[in-house]
């Protein structure tokens, strides 16, 4: 509502017009052809900064036009600066063209305006700065607001215009139309999403693969109600690549830390085994291999190395000539060389990162995927190798034999 609502173009009663000037909240002066200023009411003033009697007969001093709104800055004698707003209309004062000019201070709002816009933009800084891709959907399911890791991860990922994912764009129906693969998947997280946005549920997760070809990544999905007047949502992607790979680290340490116990207790069981038959067996070291033959336990890195190799050529149907008995001949070398199931734990790690420097992500992976598998067996082997030598000392006891090996 404006002091110009129901107001003519043309006002000839001067003394109706008196009434609505000095009445109105706004500042409204009357400013003659020749700009000067003919009346004002006390509005005027104090958004002007300035006395009645400074301003009446003075030129006005801003452009008028009439039916023109514009900002203009507010000088005030002391010094300080605020914003107005005017608009001009055309209309008579004492039987001549004058116009009427609005004013209202308008510094107020800007400041608010700008200290919410500094607040979002604070906001989305905060937001773009989070590993964290984010999506604020409205309740109809469309994409209103993406975070700049959204919008990266998105152009490198086979959506460079972002057709597919970015603003206007419906994430509902992008679920709906999914087919193939990801097709079941796609429907449960649109119920999932729909539970949220209904309150059936206060969050919705899921962890699902998002492979490359370069690499693997697994990332969490997290669904939440947007907090406030809108309803929405607001979804993020999380990649949790690390945390998995490190979670199954820690399930393949234990496992690799069980499996070495165990092959421990059999070397102690064939030893005490071999002393009840009064064998002296060959003892293994308490000594590392690395410290005591650096240079075997660079071979048997080097062999090991090249077994990770045969083994992904294998995986992938490359026929090779190496033979498949190459576990078990290091395994008994490694025997022959009193090597313990700590020394198999570090020329396996040692062999895991020689082949992988240098390597593809994707290719260290599966180094370390069949590492884990090689390295079983050839612990397996190292305690046949043990288990092997203490029977054949028995048998050589038995044959009359009191040589110890």
């Amino acid at each position: 509502m404006t002091p110009f609502d129901g107001l003519a173009p043309q006002v000839a009663d001067d003394t109706r017009l008196r009434q609505i000037v000095a009445a109105s909240a706004d500042g409204l002066i009357v400013v003659d052809e020749d700009g000067r200023v003919r009346f004002l009411n006390a509005a005027a003033t104090t958004i002007l900064g300035r006395s009645a009697d400074e301003l009446m007969d003075q030129i006005f001093g801003y452009p008028v036009l009439g039916g023109e709104r514009a900002e203009i800055d507010l000088l005030h004698p002391d010094g300080q600066h605020g914003v107005g707003e005017m608009r001009v209309v055309d209309t008579e004062w004492e039987g001549a063209p004058a116009q009427l000019v609005s004013l209202r201070d308008i510094t107020e709002h800007r400041r608010v305006n700008q200290a919410l816009r500094d607040a979002e933009a604070f906001n989305w800084a905060i937001l773009n700065s989070l590993n964290v891709h984010l999506a604020v959907l409205d309740a109809r399911g469309t994409i209103i607001a993406v975070n700049n890791p959204w919008i990266e991860f998105a152009r490198a990922n086979g959506d460079p215009d972002l057709q597919r994912t970015g603003v206007g764009v419906n994430y509902f129906t992008i679920c709906e139309h999914a087919h193939g693969y990801w097709a079941n998947e796609a429907n449960d997280v649109l119920e999932g999403m729909r539970a949220v946005l209904e309150g059936r549920l206060p969050i919705y997760e899921l962890e699902y693969p998002c492979h490359s070809p370069h690499e693997e990544r697994w990332f969490v999905m997290r669904v939440v109600p947007l907090r406030g007047q809108r309803t929405g949502l607001v979804v993020s992607h999380t990649n949790v690549t690390v945390q998995r790979q490190m979670a199954r680290a820690a399930s393949e340490a234990a496992m690799l830390r069980e499996r070495l116990e165990a092959l421990e207790r059999e070397l102690v069981d064939v030893e005490r085994m071999s002393q009840q038959e009064q064998v002296v067996p060959r003892r293994v070291s308490a000594i590392p291999l690395r410290q005591r033959n650096p240079s075997t336990f660079g071979e048997a890195v080097a062999i090991y190395h090249e077994l990770l190799d045969v083994a992904l050529m294998r995986q992938r149907g490359i026929p090779d000539a190496a033979p498949e008995s190459g576990l078990r001949n290091l395994g008994d070398y490694l025997g022959i060389q009193a090597a313990t199931p700590r020394d198999v734990v570090e020329i396996h790690l040692a062999g895991v990162r020689s082949a992988g420097t240098g390597a593809p992500p994707i290719k260290q992976q599966a180094y370390l995927e069949e590492g884990r598998l090689m390295v079983l067996e050839l612990m397996g082997y190292l305690a046949g190798h043990y288990r092997g030598r203490a029977l054949g000392r028995m048998g050589e006891l038995d044959d009359g034999s009191t040589e110890p090996a």
